[in-house]
């Protein structure tokens, strides 16, 4: 089972391959920023990846949108949309 790591909370957590970073975070109590409840509508759920960028699906359709209109840079994405499978570093300016 992939392993998510919230770098400045200094969490781990295993999670179930192809859960999205959303889920992982809220399911284990890790604040993550959202005014959509993970629908890939806002992008507040943005998050940078520090490690492991290549364990994550690519982003579909909705998540290109977000990215493009939010201004996203090359290791950050929407964690509503991202899914793991493999280990991942993130971080997030909400925390």
């Amino acid at each position: 089972m992939p392993k998510v790591k919230f770098v400045p909370l200094n969490r781990e957590v295993e999670i179930k391959n192809g859960e999205t970073l959303f889920k992982a975070a809220r399911v284990n109590g890790v604040p993550i920023g959202s005014s959509c409840r993970g629908d890939c509508v806002c992008g507040w759920c943005k998050v940078e990846v520090v490690a492991g960028i290549e364990n994550l699906s690519q982003p579909g359709d909705c998540e290109k949108k977000l990215m493009k209109t939010r201004d996203y840079g090359k290791s950050e994405r929407v964690a509503c949309s991202a899914r793991v499978f493999g280990d991942v570093s993130i971080t997030t300016g909400y925390w």
